[in-house]
């Protein structure tokens, strides 16, 4: 197991959407980054504004343990991540009609 490398991506400046197990709600972050913490890795970055409905947690940081993600999305930009947040408010808007 010692030879094993762990490459992680690059995710300076990109806005990041996550899934873990058992949880029904994507977390959101921008310009993470991976940190060892009490021996697991964590990714870390802070929760973009409009994460949220009420937006309570933007600006925070937050850290999510790395062997809990299923998948993710990388979004190149804070500015791309806000573009696509506004083309699914306008799909929900639609839909609940």
């Amino acid at each position: 197991m010692n030879d094993v490398n762990l490459n992680f991506p690059d995710l300076k400046g990109k806005c990041v959407s996550i899934t873990i197990m058992d949880d029904s709600v994507n977390h959101d972050l921008f310009d993470p980054h991976f940190e060892t913490q009490a021996n697991r890795i964590f990714i870390v970055g802070t929760i973009p504004e409009g994460a949220t409905e009420s937006n309570w947690v933007a600006g925070c940081q937050c850290s999510i343990a790395w062997n809990r993600v299923t998948d993710y999305v990388v979004f190149e930009s804070l500015e791309a991540y806000k573009k696509a947040l506004a083309i699914s408010e306008t799909y929900d808007e639609k839909s609940s009609e």
